[in-house]
């Protein structure tokens, strides 16, 4: 048997346990090959795991591979966030700042300390998002939505990650969502799309700016707790269709999900504004670990 490989369990978007999203981290992932990496993630049954590894890019601090339980993805939110908790509870992270390689491209990840708390924000390249232009009527029948239900406030957009933005008419039209998630599969697989985030300016808390759901059954989760990747795109979308003040500065919103499945989650989305467009946007959240050990491989 070789020698274990730390791993933790963590609670992301969130300060307490057993809410917000889920993910795992195995640090110290130089000797596993992707094979085993996708193994590990299915065994550990969370919607991310991330692998961090050493790196010898220069200006590079780490590499970071991220995988669902069925698949690799370039890059998911919660799951960099938990690896970046696992660096900083490890004390392998002493500054405010890691940059990792990942798949994708760099990856840079900003962390704020205060209160017994980690705040870390993800930075990624500022989103384009393309009008929707494929056949809605399939994807609103897999969903469960009604035509009647979709929001009028925004346009259905698609994200660089392939992700759909749905407006939704209110918080209620999203909370009765019951997709068939067999069907939407069927949907969205062909279009090489990722997922389905269905959006309501009405939330749980008053002073939040946006309540979503996100379902991608295709790549193994069939309805995600906490969605980070999709929260810089969705920033962008609700700022240029005037659900936020688009008066020049910095905006910071925070954004609900999870609370139907019982484990809510909340973000935050600062964008910097000018001209009226967004010129930069981050998602920040902390983390919380749940389950510290070692993983046992090989022979």
């Amino acid at each position: 048997m070789t020698a274990p490989i730390p791993i933790i369990q963590a609670d992301v978007f969130t300060e307490q346990p057993f809410a917000g999203n889920p993910a795992a981290a195995v640090l110290d992932a130089d000797r596993l090959d992707a094979a085993a990496m996708q193994r590990i993630a299915a065994e550990m049954l969370v919607p991310g795991t991330a692998f961090v590894s050493a790196s010898t890019q220069a200006g590079v601090d780490w590499r970071l591979r991220m995988f669902t339980p069925t698949r690799e993805v370039g890059y998911s939110g919660h799951t960099a966030l938990c690896g970046t908790h696992a660096l900083v509870e490890s004390g392998r992270l002493p500054g405010s700042r890691v940059t990792y390689d990942t798949p994708s491209g760099l990856l840079r990840v900003d962390v704020e300390r205060g209160d017994g708390r980690a705040l870390m924000w993800l930075e990624p390249p500022l989103p384009a998002c393309r009008p929707f232009e494929g056949d809605l009527g399939e994807i609103l029948n897999a969903l469960g939505l009604s035509r009647a239900a979709v929001g009028g406030w925004a346009r259905p957009v698609v994200t660089p990650d392939q992700d759909l933005l749905l407006p939704a008419r209110d918080l209620a039209a999203l909370r009765a969502l019951e997709p068939d998630m067999r069907r939407l599969a069927a949907v969205r697989a062909p279009q090489h799309a990722r997922g389905v985030c269905v959006v309501s300016r009405e939330t749980v808390d008053p002073g939040s700016g946006s309540h979503c759901r996100f379902f991608a059954p295709h790549y193994g989760i069939p309805e995600d707790i906490v969605t980070g990747s999709v929260h810089s795109a969705l920033g962008v979308w609700l700022l240029e269709a005037g659900a936020l003040a688009a008066a020049d500065g910095r905006i910071v919103f925070t954004a609900e999900q999870g609370d139907g499945l019982d484990r809510p989650g909340r973000l935050q989305v600062e964008l910097t504004v000018k001209g009226g467009r967004a010129a930069r946007v981050r998602v920040g959240g902390c983390a919380v670990t749940v389950l510290t050990g070692s993983l046992r491989w090989g022979a």
